[in-house]
């Protein structure tokens, strides 16, 4: 019966490949294929130095991870307390805040199929300057199936998860020259990027603003609400287009080889008309200091700025009985708002004919201009360092040793807060009647939570460790080990460490041109420590 299944799910499979040689010309043709869904081809063709083309299909299926949400499930305990009306009896507490989760497709299975359509073209146009002419051209179309999770809060913090449908299309085209002028290499070339989705929306059901344990509704309730007891479309995809421009240039200069790229991008969401800028630059510089050392040093630098739109929502409070009226407009200052840049160097040198040793050094900077706070954003830095040593003795054996130390200050941190101080009463808000329970509105415990949290560290070790052994022609042995070791400590009320070793071997053996056995076993040891935040009410 087992072999009766197989042979039906058999599926064939198959592979071509074709190479032609000609003088001052090479055709190359490939193509792979799995199933209906599982293929891919390329083409290329060279002739001479004046014409290159290039082509290449791919198709395949990417399985799409589902969250069950099952870890978002809690409610505020329902208990009584003392009448403040009637002293000696007791009510209930209007308590029963929740935390519930509902998935509309509880067996659905999510994938995307892609599409992938490329080709480069490259022309000479000028033998005595090498002017060349290159052009390409990228598209790609996904089709399939997402879970979509859209957030209500009104009777309870509440996560609806829903299938949503698949179909978008990236379009990508370069165009650009190169040449040479006076021995140096420059370049220019544009790009132009286009992404749309013609998928229907997915709409859900947001809830009636009511009283989570008592189901009553007032003013009370809707006036936290932009809106309530209401369809609407959520996880919404934008029209968005790229372009940029880029510059390059490439040439001996004082002694050594520099290359170097100049790029400005403009993207823009076609929805809503937000733009971002990016301007960047690098450079690498390589130099020969003697006939066994090298210095290799790069500099990369970049600003990026978004629009910050105002936001226009009602006034909280807004024809409720009581409580403040907050308003809430406010202009969204870009996250992504920066500047950065990184240096490094690097010195590669042959101690001997079987040794080559390379250190190098490096550090980088992120000034976030409005994030948490508005012209006061964070700043983060890193200093790298990396040793490394290269060791062959002929065929018969080789080995490398590699150790680097990164040391971050002030990693990236979410400036939300990961945890809540207890008790409403650290709010200390004005009640005129004592006798009554402030009410605690959702905005107003922001001012409890603290712990501002990351998993990056501010120390990180690694060590790899490698050894290939050749007995003989026919067999080679591999050995290896790999360790790593961070953590921050750094931290108001935590310590983040991580710490991973993983040693491998591996056996290969050649008996003949046309057989090949190899086998191996890796071994892997991980520990952790970080963060976990569960979901509470008032703390």
């Amino acid at each position: 019966k087992e072999l009766e299944q197989a042979v039906k799910k058999f599926i064939p499979e198959a592979k071509i490949s074709y190479l032609s040689r000609r003088p001052g010309s090479v055709f190359w043709f490939d193509a792979h294929y799995v199933d209906r869904d599982d293929m891919q081809a390329r083409v290329k063709s060279t002739v001479g130095d004046r014409f290159k083309l290039g082509f290449q299909f791919r198709k395949f299926t990417r399985q799409r991870a589902r969250d069950l949400l099952e870890n978002m499930s809690a409610r505020e305990a329902i208990g009584y307390m003392a009448d403040p009306n009637n002293p000696g009896d007791s009510i209930q507490e209007p308590g029963g805040k929740m935390f519930t989760h509902e998935i509309l497709d509880p067996d659905g299975d999510y994938s995307t199929v892609r599409n992938e359509v490329s080709s480069k073209i490259e022309a000479l146009l000028s033998k005595k300057h090498k002017v060349r002419l290159l052009a390409a051209h990228r598209s790609i179309f996904e089709s399939g199936s997402m879970q979509a999770i859209a957030s209500n809060h009104c009777a309870s913090c509440h996560l609806v998860s829903k299938e949503a449908k698949v179909d978008r299309r990236t379009h990508h085209l370069e165009a650009g020259l190169e040449a040479e002028a006076g021995g140096y290499d420059v370049g220019y070339q544009f790009a132009y990027r286009l992404f749309e989705s013609d998928a229907p929306s997915p709409y859900i059901h947001y809830d009636n603003a009511e009283h989570p344990a008592f189901g009553t509704k007032d003013a009370e309730f809707a006036s936290r609400l932009i809106y309530e007891d209401t369809t609407q479309a959520f996880s919404v995809e934008p029209t968005t287009e790229r372009m940029s421009h880029k510059l390059r240039f490439k040439g001996d200069l004082a002694g050594g080889r520099l290359s170097s790229a100049f790029t400005f991008s403009h993207a823009k969401n076609k929805g809503n008309d937000l733009i971002t800028n990016a301007v960047s630059g690098s450079a690498s510089y390589a130099r020969t200091l003697s006939p066994r050392s090298r210095l290799i040093t790069k500099i990369y630098g970049a600003k990026l700025s978004a629009d910050d739109p105002f936001i226009d929502i009602p006034s909280h409070q807004e024809g409720a009985s009581s409580g403040p009226i907050v308003d809430f407009d406010f202009t969204r200052y870009s996250s992504l708002d920066r500047t950065e840049g990184r240096i490094s160097t690097m010195l590669i040198s042959r101690i001997n004919p079987r040794t080559v040793v390379s250190v190098s050094a490096g550090y980088s900077r992120v000034n976030r201009k409005d994030y948490p706070v508005v012209d006061e954003g964070q700043t983060t830095s890193k200093l790298t360092a990396e040793g490394k040593v290269r060791y062959r003795r002929g065929l018969k054996l080789s080995a490398t040793a590699k150790y680097r130390f990164e040391k971050t200050t002030d990693p990236w941190q979410s400036g939300r807060g990961l945890f809540e101080a207890r008790g409403r009463k650290l709010l200390q808000r004005y009640v005129a009647d004592p006798t009554k329970i402030p009410p605690v509105f959702y905005w107003e415990r922001e001012s409890l939570r603290y712990q501002s949290i990351t998993t990056r560290p501010t120390i990180d070790h690694e060590v790899k460790l490698g050894v290939t052994l050749r007995p003989n022609m026919k067999t080679s042995i591999n050995l290896g080990f790999t360790g790593k070791f961070d953590k921050n400590t750094d931290l108001d009320s935590l310590d983040v460490k991580h710490a991973t070793f993983q040693p491998n071997l591996s056996l290969t053996m050649t008996p003949n041109p046309k057989w090949s056995v190899s086998t191996g076993y890796t071994y892997n040891f991980s520990k952790s420590r970080g963060p976990v935040a569960v979901a509470l009410f008032d703390g």
